[in-house]
């Protein structure tokens, strides 16, 4: 899996509604997309392990701010 750091406005995060679309910090390693299938979207976002953390975790495209490779 290739490693990335995402910078991400995550709908909920720790538990909290990110009422102020605050964006984050990931350092990840990407596993695949993954669909929205109730909006048709069959490219919605990306599957990825928190390297940090250990868990997996999903980023929708549409909050990607950007993604960097780590090599």
């Amino acid at each position: 899996m290739k490693k990335f750091l995402i910078n991400y406005i995550p709908a909920v995060h720790e538990g909290q509604v990110n009422s102020d679309n605050k964006a984050f910090f990931y350092r990840v390693e990407i596993d695949e997309q993954f669909a929205n299938r109730s909006e048709n979207d069959k490219s919605a976002g990306l599957a990825a392990k928190d390297t940090e953390s250990g868990l997996w975790k999903r980023f929708r495209f549409d909050g990607i701010k950007s993604a960097v490779a780590l090599g």
